[in-house]
């Protein structure tokens, strides 16, 4: 059996989590802070656990189990719940779990869409991209699609994600699965923006350095915990809630809206972008 993010069951397997983790912890006389320094995290970070509110990757398990020595028994939690996530990779659990539980997210892209804004077509561009060797019906596939798809119902609703993008004027200008994927990519941008789900800026090539200083990252702010930043690579991720690091992430972030042309402004060049210019016809085909 598959547990999604949001089943009752995964929820009340993280309560049972967090509630051993405090049982031990205090158990073994140490508080959230020394426990915290012993496996290498923040002391929030060991509160959120204990609440419930925030999940450990295996890493975080495996140095729990060695601090509180419990055999293994955390590791063992965490990994079923990650096989048991269906096709996602497991370092971009938390990833998923922040994004569900977010009220508000700011998002810099330097190469690509980012996923919750993508169409299918683009996103199977991507994933095939990763998985050269696939069948055309690879079943992971469809999941990961699947999957995907489903998480653009977070900016719909009443307690809708709060979604402001900064978005590389390389990732709209890429032919990602050709012209035609790309030019319904940017339609579905232009109907996400009229319909009020993302505010979008598109940091242009014209801004040189600003480009060039920062990769792609999130902001994530909740309803009753500290915001964190999110920033992952090839086949890894990691989550800072430091107030410093955060706090300078959010600079960064202003920094970038800053440079980026306005979101009318955005919007025009989105525009443009599917009719073509005298001076490029077809921008989506590759020179």
């Amino acid at each position: 059996m598959t547990i999604s993010p949001g089943d009752p069951l995964r929820l009340l397997t993280w309560q049972y989590f967090g509630g051993e983790l405090r049982r031990l912890r205090e158990a073994s006389g140490l508080t959230q802070a020394e426990l915290a320094a012993q496996v290498y995290v923040s002391a929030s970070y060991i509160a959120q656990f204990e609440a419930g509110r925030r999940k450990p990757n295996e890493d975080v398990a495996r140095r729990l189990d060695d601090a509180l020595k419990t055999g293994g028994s955390f590791w063992r939690i965490v990994h079923k719940l990650i096989e048991d996530q269906g096709p996602f990779p497991p370092f971009a659990l938390p990833f998923f779990e922040m994004e569900r539980e977010a009220t508000s997210c700011w998002a810099f892209e330097d190469t690509r869409i980012p996923g919750i804004l993508q169409t299918r077509d683009y996103a199977e561009a991507i994933l095939r991209a990763y998985r050269p060797f696939a069948a055309p019906d690879d079943d992971e596939i469809t999941k990961l699609l699947d999957a995907r798809m489903e998480r653009k119902s977070l900016l719909r609703g009443p307690s809708a994600l709060k979604l402001w993008v900064v978005v590389h004027e390389a990732a709209l200008r890429t032919p990602v699965g050709g012209a035609n994927v790309m030019r319904d990519q940017v339609l579905h941008l232009l109907d996400l923006i009229g319909a009020n789900q993302v505010v979008l800026q598109v940091l242009p090539f014209a801004a040189g350095a600003d480009c060039a200083v920062v990769s792609s990252f999130m902001l994530f702010r909740f309803e009753s915990t500290p915001p964190v930043l999110y920033t992952e690579a090839l086949s890894s991720s990691i989550v800072r809630d430091e107030t410093a690091t955060v706090d300078h992430a959010f600079e960064v972030y202003a920094q970038l809206r800053s440079a980026a042309l306005s979101p009318t402004t955005s919007l025009e060049l989105l525009q443009l972008l599917t009719q073509g210019t005298p001076h490029d016809a077809d921008p989506f085909h590759a020179a």
